[in-house]
């Protein structure tokens, strides 16, 4: 299917959704007015109530309204990758040899992705009006084609089964309801707090921007967050080499 992302794409999943990230502020260089602030002062020309309040509170109020979209975004990923595990959703190669039908995937096939989308649409308030529209399409079709990719490789080895689970839980906007039972796996809270540590960032980053209305310290604390994912992410392989190696030499 053409639309289906490459393994190049997938593999290099990760970066290439910073990189949207990059693109979007890159933005600045022709829109330079901040998303955050052109939306306080739309809302304060428009509603009586915020005109009582500063410009700066209005600001102030809109990042932490972006802190809490990404945070809810953050933890639908969360969730989703206690259960996938950080080897599975870490790992550079597409891992389908089994069905995980539990926690948010009772919901949506695709929670991680589902927390990509809502994670860029918080976020969008650190670009300008132009990046955050261009993060969000960018974010659209990439996790279009990722989804395609995932699902495509699920038909060829789990058949059956993943036909049956796709009949009964929606690819991507929740059910209200589980569609399918648990099945009693144990949720690994602690790795996948490590592994989402980018979106947490990007929360935190709205909040320091909130409080600081210091832009300079909301991407550090963003750029933080991202560094200890790749830092993490390289000792989490580096551990996985030296155990297969110490396996193989008994």
């Amino acid at each position: 299917m053409a639309m289906r992302a490459t393994q190049w794409e997938f593999r290099h999943r990760t970066w290439l959704i910073f990189g949207i990230f990059c693109v979007g502020l890159a933005c600045y260089g022709f829109d330079p007015h901040n998303s955050g602030q052109v939306v306080a002062s739309w809302l304060r020309a428009h509603v009586a109530f915020l005109r009582a309040h500063s410009q700066q509170s209005s600001v102030r109020g809109i990042f932490l309204l972006g802190a809490l979209v990404v945070g809810i975004g953050a933890m639908i990923r969360t969730w989703g990758a206690a259960y996938l595990r950080a080897e599975v959703q870490q790992d550079s190669k597409l891992r389908t040899e089994r069905l995980v039908a539990d926690g948010p995937f009772r919901y949506t096939r695709n929670p991680l992705y589902l927390g990509i989308l809502i994670g860029v649409l918080g976020a969008g308030v650190l670009c300008s009006p132009a990046g955050w529209a261009l993060q969000m399409a960018l974010s659209v079709v990439f996790v279009y084609r990722l989804i395609l990719r995932e699902e495509g490789e699920l038909l060829t080895t789990q058949s059956e089964s993943f036909r049956a689970y796709c009949r009964v839980v929606p690819r991507l906007l929740p059910a209200i309801k589980p569609r399918v039972p648990v099945s009693g796996a144990r949720p690994h809270w602690r790795e996948a707090f490590a592994v989402q540590a980018p979106w947490w960032g990007i929360a935190a980053a709205n909040v320091t921007w909130a409080i600081t209305l210091r832009p300079s310290l909301a991407f550090a604390m963003a750029g933080a967050g991202f560094v200890f994912h790749v830092g993490q992410k390289y000792v989490l392989k580096v551990y996985a080499r030296s155990v297969a190696t110490a396996k193989g030499t008994r």
